[in-house]
């Protein structure tokens, strides 16, 4: 088993049960901080943001790394197909042309973005739907296990003793959702489902500490706390702050969260017109939400970022840094705690922001710009530099911006012609990729 990470940071030592790469996992690692071990760009005056971008007409969801030189991409058909599989493709770093690739995976019939991790062991786990599948480095299928919910699953933990733990997207108020232990060699189920007190659309984040392993997951309402250790899940009962008091018309639930310097970090009104269309059939995903849907709120409040104490779950501290009515956002924040300051936004109304937290002031905006976010980032802690993505006049944009003031540091636009909430991800050297449905794209500064 691998050193425990003591420092609480993803991007330092090597997290338990994942692969020794910058990037082996979705947001870098379990704690979802979004920061890799490669460098950040280190912008200067001279710097120049470049692109190739390769349209290949699927829903590509997040890419992971490897071995050296080994970048691996993780999608679905294209959202409007009427087959529904998802894929694996090992792809040149530079060029992104195709190296090798899985069969179709089946998804049980649901459209929606799994996820993909690098084990310990070297293999790569994929889900995708209501399955699970074990791959070797050159996309050839090992083995794979249906999932017992007639439901999708949002993506996985590797915790330290290899095991995958994973739970089952859930919109409907009278649905729950349930954990699955899945054991790595051959995909067995490990025990019995775990039933999860209310429905949960966000993904699951873990954070390793002395006392354990511990599973954060965001409820309709509640923020709920699971102990890990010899394959089982147990309630923390002791913490479970409430953090959606208002009224659903006014208040949605959370999506990710992310867990850094003593604190759980997310934000709220996760809801909006499109999880209605693609969550009213089972299957999900049967039919195409509209275009535009995605970024409509369903929650009148302003956007508001949240921070719980991971030991005082009583310590709920909000901000709404922008004020805009109706916000909207179907990802998380990120938080460096180095410089102690939080990155919120609103996908809705076209907002990102810096916020500092200090442990007796609480949060405090400290700058505010009008972009069109909806990527999960990434954040280098080491250059102080975030990247988002910006969709405008028909393309979607990369920027890279400094935590600390705001500034725009270089700017591309990708020839990606749709923007959606998935995942950006970290190269090997001074590079971010870009997915999205349809496209791929490689940024990188000379």
């Amino acid at each position: 088993m691998s050193k425990v990470n003591d420092q609480g940071l993803d991007n330092t030592l090597t997290m338990p049960g994942y692969y020794d790469s910058p990037w082996p996992t979705e947001c870098g690692g379990p704690r979802r901080q979004k920061a890799p071990k490669s460098p950040g760009f280190g912008i200067t005056e001279k710097s120049v943001l470049r692109e190739h971008t390769r349209v290949n007409g699927e829903w590509n969801v997040m890419m992971v790394l490897r071995a050296p030189g080994e970048v691996f991409l993780m999608g679905n058909n294209h959202i409007s197909s009427k087959e529904k599989y998802g894929f694996l493709e090992r792809i040149d770093p530079i060029t992104l042309e195709t190296i090798a690739r899985s069969p179709n995976l089946p998804a049980g019939g649901h459209t929606w973005c799994g996820g993909v991790s690098v084990h310990e062991n070297g293999f790569i786990y994929l889900n995708n739907g209501n399955y699970c599948y074990k791959l070797d480095a050159d996309c050839n299928l090992l083995a794979e296990r249906k999932l017992p919910q007639d439901s999708a699953y949002n993506s996985f933990l590797i915790m330290a003793d290899g095991n995958l733990i994973m739970k089952n997207i859930e919109h409907k108020f009278d649905c729950v959702s349930k954990f699955v232990i899945l054991e790595p060699d051959n995909l067995e189920q490990v025990g019995e489902e775990v039933t999860i007190p209310e429905n949960s659309m966000g993904r699951i984040a873990m954070d390793t500490t002395e006392e354990g392993q511990f599973i954060y997951i965001p409820g309709r309402d509640t923020f709920f706390r699971y102990h890990y250790a010899q394959g089982k899940l147990t309630l923390d009962e002791s913490w479970q702050p409430v953090y959606r008091k208002g009224p659903y018309e006014e208040q949605t639930f959370s999506w990710d969260s992310c867990i850094a310097d003593g604190g759980c970090y997310f934000l709220d009104n996760g809801d909006n017109e499109a999880n209605n269309v693609i969550f009213g059939t089972r299957p999900f995903g049967q039919d195409l939400p509209h275009r535009g849907a995605a970024f409509q709120g369903v929650g009148s409040s302003p956007q508001k970022l949240f921070r719980i104490d991971l030991k005082d779950p009583s310590k709920i501290e909000k901000i709404a840094p922008f004020g805009t009515e109706r916000g909207s956002i179907f990802s998380p924040p990120a938080y460096d705690p180095i410089r102690k300051i939080g990155v919120a936004f609103d996908t809705g109304n076209g907002h990102l922001g810096g916020v500092r937290y200090d442990e007796d002031g609480g949060f405090e905006t400290i700058w505010t710009r009008d972009l069109r976010i909806s990527m999960q980032m990434v954040l280098f802690m080491d250059t102080g530099e975030i990247v988002v993505n910006d969709f405008k006049d028909g393309k979607d944009n990369l920027l890279v911006i400094d935590i600390e003031t705001g500034e725009e540091k270089a700017r591309v636009a990708t020839k990606s012609p749709t923007a959606n909430g998935m995942f950006l991800s970290t190269g090997w050297n001074k590079d971010v990729y870009y997915c999205s449905i349809s496209s791929i794209a490689r940024v990188y500064a000379d």
